[in-house]
């Protein structure tokens, strides 16, 4: 006696659990995507090619333009205008701005003592600059390749705007990074 078998019907796939995964992820992507910041930092980089001849303007013939750079050292900063090293008149041969002693963040989160740069200082001079040369909207900064992206985005923020109190006041917002220090 030959027994015949059933066709037994295939069960129908539970999607609950699937669908309750998908109702809670749809949200929780939505507000992670909200507090992920993208920012942007506007700053020229050095062209690169023959220097192009330009004619010197009529009203000033005989001025040097500034070309204000900060070059960024693992001593401090020095600060060239027109061509020239403001110096530091307690060291001629250092640094403009040498680091002091302070604080900092280190690889693990922790504030550590350590020599850093002096920035009061540094929007001190270039709120004096400034002052002296109302016209002038570019700043060359350029480091040694040891130093940390932090401190160059630092130097830039002070050397865009000055803040007096709730005053803002823009100092040099065209920011052009070049190469090393030599």
């Amino acid at each position: 006696m030959v027994k015949k078998r059933r066709k037994e019907a295939t069960p129908e796939l539970n999607m609950k659990p699937a669908m309750n995964l998908i109702l809670i992820l749809i949200p929780l992507l939505l507000t992670s995507m909200e507090a992920v910041k993208i920012a942007v930092i506007n700053v020229a980089t050095p062209q690169i090619g023959p220097a192009s001849v330009a004619q010197k303007p009529q009203d000033t013939p005989d001025e040097k333009p500034l070309k204000l750079t900060l070059a960024l050292t693992d001593r401090g900063i020095t600060v060239f205008a027109k061509d020239q090293v403001i110096e530091n008149k307690d060291d001629p041969l250092g640094p403009t701005i040498p680091k002091i002693d302070g604080e900092e963040e280190d690889a693990n989160g922790k504030m550590v003592e350590a020599r850093v740069y002096d920035y009061d200082k540094l929007k001190e001079i270039l709120v004096d600059i400034k002052s002296q040369h109302q016209a002038e909207e570019n700043v060359i900064i350029s480091a040694e390749p040891n130093i940390k992206y932090e401190y160059i985005i630092h130097i830039m923020d002070i050397s865009r705007e000055s803040k007096e109190g709730k005053k803002k006041k823009t100092m040099f917002p065209n920011v052009v990074l070049s190469a090393g220090v030599a």
